[in-house]
């Protein structure tokens, strides 16, 4: 089965509601189509002005589409439909979970606790073997070690399918079981003792692998349409 990943992005002058409200309605639409599942993964309020984690204050939403067909066949199908739909950039996506959670509240009801997504760009000079070496072998461990996370998953890009899509090379999207667990710097970083040791230990990691100065956090609300 194909996953295709495409992002549509709130222009300046359209607030955090009406957005949220586009996104469901985007995601509704897309859902009459069959698609075998679909997912939503979008901004539903503004991220807290002061916060450990460098959250983006532009809006984002991320359709997530599953495809029994051949990539192909997927891709030029949902291309027509997501870009009616202003999609700004689409992907196949090779997805991996290191942590996945057990689903049992119902389609259309918002995952609980809080979420985060984040866009990936490869730092320069590492080959594409080296990144995901370090990312799924190194990052991916000590993420798991110092986060709560309840759900953790890796999305590599196989391939942009919207044209004028702008590179990416990843799409991380993680999920704790309370939203202080992430926005309490403490918790997220495994309690006062272990929190500066374990943010510097973050920090010397990513720099190995990722190009920190295009790295992408939102805060943001999962919603399944069809798990």
């Amino acid at each position: 089965m194909v996953k295709l990943q495409y992002l549509l992005r709130a222009p300046a002058t359209e607030s955090v509601g009406a957005f949220r409200d586009r996104a469901v309605a985007v995601s509704g639409r897309i859902l009459a189509y069959g698609p075998a599942r679909v997912k939503l993964t979008y901004t539903t309020e503004e991220p807290p002005r002061f916060s450990v984690m460098p959250f983006r204050r532009d809006r984002l939403a991320v359709v997530s589409l599953w495809d029994e067909a051949a990539p192909e066949e997927a891709a030029a199908r949902w291309n027509v439909l997501l870009q009616a739909e202003g999609a700004a950039a689409g992907y196949r996506v090779d997805e991996s979970a290191p942590r996945a959670y057990r689903r049992d509240w119902p389609a259309g009801h918002d995952t609980p606790g809080g979420s985060m997504l984040t866009l990936l760009h490869r730092r320069d000079g590492l080959t594409d073997a080296e990144f995901l070496r370090r990312w799924h072998d190194g990052h991916s461990h000590l993420a798991l070690d110092v986060h709560p996370l309840w759900n953790y998953v890796r999305n590599v890009i196989v391939a942009p399918v919207l044209p004028g899509s702008p590179p990416l090379c990843g799409i991380v999207e993680e999920q704790v079981r309370t939203r202080g667990e992430l926005l309490n710097a403490v918790q997220f970083f495994g309690g006062w003792l272990r929190m500066v040791p374990n943010m510097l230990r973050v920090l010397i990691d990513v720099r190995r692998f990722l190009d920190l100065g295009a790295l992408e956090n939102y805060l943001v609300t999962e919603r399944w349409f069809r798990p």
